[in-house]
C-alpha cells in the first residue's frame, strides 16, 4: 500500500484527474450494473420478452456513436468526457425520481446510456494516448482496473442501502450515482494533454478493410455482451430468486477481481499479443455457455457469472489490436466509434431475439445458441495476425513524461 501511494503521489496530476473522474463515472455504472434488473422487476413487474425488448432503446445510444462522435469531433477529447459525465447524471436522476411509466423511464434510459456509451470511445482513444510505447495493453488494464475498483463501491453502495433503506434503495442509490457523475465532470474538465487543440482522431468517419477483423471482433461480443448483460443476471433472478443484495455481492466478488484482473490481462496482452487472448476467450465462453445451459447448480452460475463480467477485458486487446494495425493514428477515434456502433447494432437485436426464443424454449436454449458465438470467435481469431504492423504516423502521447506515469 505504501508504494501504492507513493507511486499515485508521483503520477502526474493530468493522469490523476482522469483516473479519479474515471472511478466516479465508474460508481454510477456500478450501482446501475447492480441494481438495475431489480429496479425494472420491482418497479414496472417485466416478463423476460419484455426485459429482452427493452434493450433495443437501451443499446441505441451505442449504435448512434459513430455519429455522435463525429457531430462532436471538432471537440477536444475531455470535452467528450465531460459531456458523458452530465449525460449520465441527468439520466439517472430521472430514473431515480421521474419516472412514473415505462415509457417514461426510457427516455432517461436513453440519457443515460448516451452518456455510458460516448465514454467508451473517449477511455480507448484517452488509454492509448496516456501510455508509453509497448505499454497500451497496461495502460488501459489500469484504467479498466479503477472502473472495476469504482464497480466494487457502487456495488457496495447498494448492499448497504438494500439492508438500511428497504423500499427507497432506487432512489437514494441513483442519487448519489448522480453527483458520482457531475464530480467525474468536473474533473474531466480539468484533463488537458497535448493535442486537445484538435479532435481525438481528427476524422468523422473511417472504414477500411484493414481494420475487417476489428470490426468482425466488435459484432461478435456486442452479440455476446449483450446475451450475458440481459439474459444471465435476469435467469439468476428470475428463475433462482436471487435478491438485489445478493446480486450485489457478486457484482463486488467479480469487480474486486476485475482490479487485479484487468491490469494482469493488458500486460499479459502487451507480452503475448493479442491473437491468443481472443482464442483463449473464445473457448472460455463456450464454458460459460455450457455452464448456464446445462448446470442447475447455483453456486457454479455465481462462478460462471463473475468469470463473464472478468472476461470483457477483452475490450483491451481489441484497442491494442487496432493500434498496432491502424494505417493512420488519426483513423483510431473514429474506428473505435465506427466499432461501437457495430457492437450496438447487434446488441439492439439479440436481446428481443433471446427473449422471443426464452419465451418459446426455455432460458436453456438463449445460452446454447450462444455458444455458436465462440465457434465463430474462435475462427476469426484464428484470422489474426501474430504481428500486426503499426500504422505509418505516431500517437500523440499527451502531456505526460515517462517518470510521472502511473507504471
Amino acid at each position: 500500500m505504501r508504494n501504492l501511494s507513493d507511486r499515485w503521489n508521483k503520477t502526474d496530476p493530468i493522469l490523476k484527474a482522469f483516473l479519479a473522474g474515471v472511478f466516479l463515472l465508474g460508481i454510477n455504472s456500478g450501482i446501475l450494473s447492480t441494481a438495475f434488473n431489480n429496479y425494472l422487476n420491482d418497479n414496472f413487474r417485466m416478463s423476460a420478452g419484455e426485459r429482452g425488448f427493452l434493450e433495443f432503446p437501451r443499446e441505441f445510444p451505442g449504435f448512434l456513436i459513430i455519429f455522435v462522435t463525429g457531430l462532436l469531433a471538432a471537440l477536444p477529447v475531455r470535452s467528450w468526457a465531460v459531456i458523458t459525465g452530465v449525460l449520465s447524471a441527468i439520466g439517472v436522476l430521472g430514473l431515480g425520481f421521474l419516472s412514473p411509466s415505462v415509457k417514461v423511464m426510457m427516455g432517461w434510459m436513453l440519457l443515460w446510456s448516451m452518456g455510458g456509451h460516448l465514454f467508451m470511445t473517449v477511455e480507448s482513444v484517452m488509454g492509448l494516448r496516456l501510455a508509453k510505447d509497448g505499454s497500451h495493453g497496461r495502460r488501459l488494464g489500469q484504467i479498466s482496473g479503477v472502473t472495476n475498483l469504482a464497480a466494487i463501491a457502487g456495488a457496495g453502495v447498494v448492499w448497504v442501502l438494500a439492508k438500511a433503506v428497504g423500499a427507497r434503495v432506487y432512489q437514494t442509490a441513483f442519487l448519489i450515482a448522480a453527483l458520482a457523475s457531475f464530480g467525474s465532470a468536473f474533473l474531466f474538465s480539468r484533463v488537458k494533454t497535448a493535442g486537445d487543440d484538435a479532435a481525438p482522431g481528427g476524422k468523422r468517419f473511417v472504414f477500411r478493410a484493414r481494420y475487417r477483423y476489428f470490426y468482425i471482433l466488435n459484432i461478435l461480443f456486442g452479440a455476446r455482451k449483450q446475451i450475458f448483460l440481459t439474459f444471465a443476471p435476469w435467469v439468476l433472478v428470475t428463475v433462482y430468486g436471487v435478491t438485489p443484495s445478493v446480486m450485489a455481492v457478486l457484482m463486488l466478488a467479480a469487480a474486486s477481481l476485475g482490479v487485479i484482473f484487468r491490469q494482469a490481462f493488458g500486460i499479459v496482452v502487451d507480452k503475448f499479443g493479442e491473437r491468443k487472448m481472443f482464442i483463449a476467450d473464445a473457448f472460455i465462453l463456450a464454458a460459460i455457455c455450457a455452464g448456464f445451459a446445462f448446470s442447475a447448480d447455483k453456486w457454479a452460475l455465481y462462478c460462471l457469472f463473475i468469470l463473464d463480467n472478468l472476461m470483457f477485458a477483452t475490450r483491451i486487446a481489441r484497442t491494442t489490436y487496432l493500434n498496432k494495425i491502424a494505417e493512420h493514428k488519426s483513423d483510431i477515434a473514429p474506428t473505435i466509434s465506427l466499432g461501437i456502433t457495430m457492437d450496438h447494432l447487434v446488441s439492439m437485436s439479440i436481446p428481443a431475439l433471446g427473449g422471443l426464443l426464452w419465451a418459446a424454449y426455455g432460458y436453456k436454449s438463449v445460452f446454447m445458441a450462444a455458444s455458436l458465438l465462440s465457434i465463430a470467435g474462435l475462427f476469426t481469431a484464428l484470422k489474426v495476425s501474430e504481428n500486426a504492423k503499426c500504422g505509418s504516423e505516431p500517437l500523440q502521447e499527451g502531456a505526460l513524461t515517462d517518470s510521472t506515469r502511473l507504471d
